[in-house]
């Protein structure tokens, strides 16, 4: 039972690392990647990304990490530091998950639905609006996301060890 429990606990921490990696990657190097073309390339690749994020195996680490927490939160319920470090971590993919859900998720919505041409005027301003407010509120997920691993990872530390 203690190797299945920490193999649990390994695989909470695992996904929180995809999930703060995957946000911290869009933060740091894709969007201003994106950023650094013309809007309407901008436009295309992101619509084309988020497609691509959709159909990927992204949703195992979005949904497999809170449920190996919430495993975890279970199997080491008399352990009150695991457990209480568990429940700040799921407590941070909460935090992450609405944010993704209430803003970058209608956001990106919003750019999927267009249909826009090269020679389009107002994709400058398009863009630029976008892509503002998507960051902003990536870094909230970054931070979210990077707690629940941090929390996670402590939790680890205070695993009772056998003897």
């Amino acid at each position: 039972m203690t190797n299945l429990k920490l193999a649990i606990l390994i695989i909470a921490i695992l996904g929180n690392g995809a999930l703060f990696g995957f946000y911290f990657t869009m933060s740091v190097s894709i969007m201003p990647g994106l950023d650094l073309t013309e809007p309407y390339v901008a436009i295309a690749a992101n619509q084309d990304i988020g497609r691509a994020t959709q159909q990927s195996l992204w949703f195992v680490a979005l949904l497999g990490a809170p449920l190996a927490t919430l495993i975890a939160v279970v199997l080491y319920w008399k352990s009150t530091k695991v457990r209480n470090w568990l429940l700040l971590s799921f407590a941070g993919w909460l935090a992450m998950m609405l944010v993704t859900v209430t803003v970058n998720v209608p956001l990106n919505q919003i750019l999927d639905g267009l249909t826009i041409t090269a020679d389009q005027p107002d994709l400058e301003d398009l863009w630029a609006s976008y892509i503002v407010d998507w960051q902003k509120w990536n870094l909230m997920r970054v931070a979210a996301s990077g707690f629940s691993l941090f929390a996670a990872s402590v939790a680890m530390r205070h695993v009772p060890t056998a003897v």
